[in-house]
């Protein structure tokens, strides 16, 4: 069942799926119609003269190696023009809301999985299980958590990439560090084993951290839902019940997990505050960061790290695993998290012409389904959504450890979440914020979260 609401209030809700940002606040222009030379049904030749406008976030290197793929796909459909149309991250999902929400949208846009519910659970984006049916594609090429990923309310709206896992589910270690402290090559595989190797090795002075074992809340205040989330999971907890239509992070498991990320802050780090001092974020990743100054013992980076440590520090020697779980819970696991907070999906929307609609299915195809899409992430030594992909042999020249991705990416979980996930997620924040900073203790902070999580969750299911 679809829950539907007006265009002015889908655009008021879409503000919150872009961080709070006011959709009026920015300017779009409606590109051009594109032509097409009829109408097509699934499986049908691409009609002639049909333009696909293709609206991403692929810039800097990327957009090169994006306007390859589209040169040999033009080559092979020569009746299709891909128009790669790079857009800058600022205003980012504004400008993608009030786009899609026009009549003039373009025919593939880029879009996270928090975003694609709330387009198909408003019936704006186009279903694609009928157009990969007619291809005669292989879902299961994919791991299931991605795939997952891309469905709402049984049907199939996109097909990923990158990978919505590979997220929350590593952990590296610096063993030139242990090395130099004399200490033997270990890799955490519990929340105790963590805490007592870094207690031994955070260092303080009277500015604050100077050196430091593991930070387990985040860069900054933005990222403390995350990495509760990514505790959570590891301690068998969850963030909503099975029907979608509770929260459930505030659990006995939950309620454990907060209570050890503000306990090793405080006891470990000196205090939240103390964290971000030492942290240098937002932002991209750069030299001056800890991790690759040999003052960061245990970090917990998304699988971009890897191409980041053969610019920064190819000299370091580390080794790597799974998350650690809490060992006091039996039914704990080392998981990672797939889709909670991003995963990109390329999404075909509902005002699209008939006639365009297998056109710019072809394109979702090439850069998520072909080996165009293997390339694409092997020349950012990031790992693909598709299995077979991430057997080349040319992964392990960047990462050794690569059989530890894999093994990451298959242990991952896709998070079933409703499509205004967002408003939960700021709520939960802000919890975990009055936690770690003393405003609130764990349980106060995440009885209130629970409640007022409700009420957006009732007032999304009376729809």
């Amino acid at each position: 069942m679809k829950h539907h609401m007006s265009r002015r209030g889908f655009l008021q809700i879409s503000a919150g799926l872009a961080a709070g940002a006011a959709l009026s606040g920015c300017t779009v222009t409606a590109p051009a119609q594109p032509t097409t030379a009829g109408t097509a049904a699934p499986g049908a030749p691409a009609q002639e003269a049909v333009t696909v406008r293709f609206w991403n976030v692929w810039g800097a290197a990327r957009e090169e190696l994006m306007n390859q793929i589209i040169a040999t796909f033009q080559e092979e459909n020569p009746g299709i023009t891909v128009q790669n149309l790079v857009q800058p991250f600022e205003n980012r999902a504004e400008n993608l809301f009030a786009s899609i929400a026009s009549n003039q949208p373009p025919e593939v846009l880029m879009a996270t999985r928090a975003e694609l519910l709330q387009f198909a659970n408003e019936g704006l984006i186009v279903p694609i299980d009928d157009y990969v049916e007619q291809a005669g594609l292989d879902l299961t090429l994919f791991y299931e958590a991605e795939i997952n990923n891309m469905r709402w309310q049984d049907q199939l709206y996109s097909m990923p990439m990158p990978t919505g896992g590979g997220i929350t589910g590593l952990e590296l270690v610096n063993l030139d560090m242990l090395s130099a402290a004399g200490v033997e090559p270990t890799i955490p595989q519990t929340w105790q084993e963590l805490e007592a190797l870094c207690r031994d090795f955070t260092e303080m002075d009277s500015r604050g951290i100077t050196q430091i074992g593991a930070n387990v809340v985040g860069a900054d205040v933005s990222g403390f839902v995350g990495s509760f989330f990514a505790w959570l999971y590891c301690n068998n907890g969850r963030i909503y019940s099975d029907d979608l239509r509770q929260p459930v992070f505030n659990s006995p498991e939950g309620l454990a997990t907060l209570e050890w990320m503000v306990n090793f802050t405080n006891e470990i780090n000196g205090g939240v505050q103390n964290v971000i001092d030492f942290t240098l974020a937002p932002g991209e990743a750069t030299e001056a960061q800890p991790w690759y100054n040999d003052v960061q013992l245990v970090n917990f980076p998304n699988v971009s790290i890897f191409f980041h440590m053969q610019t920064f520090r190819p000299d370091m020697s580390w080794d790597m695993g799974l998350r650690p779980r809490n060992g006091d819970n039996p039914d704990a696991q080392s998981l990672g998290l797939s889709g909670e907070e991003f995963a990109w999906s390329y999404i075909v929307p509902q005002a699209v012409a008939e006639g365009t609609r297998e056109a710019a299915f072809k394109w979702v195809q090439r850069i998520t389904y072909d080996e165009a899409a293997c390339w694409f992430m092997q020349q950012q030594d990031r790992p693909s959504p598709l299995k077979e992909c991430n057997e080349d042999p040319s992964y392990y020249d960047a990462n050794i450890h690569w059989d530890k991705v894999l093994e990451s990416l298959a242990s991952d979980v896709s998070v079933n979440i409703i499509p205004p996930h967002t408003r939960v997620r700021d709520i939960v924040g802000q919890a975990i914020q009055s936690a770690l900073f003393g405003d609130a203790t764990p349980e106060a902070a995440l009885a209130q979260a629970a409640e007022q999580a409700q009420g957006v969750i009732d007032e999304y299911w009376a729809g």
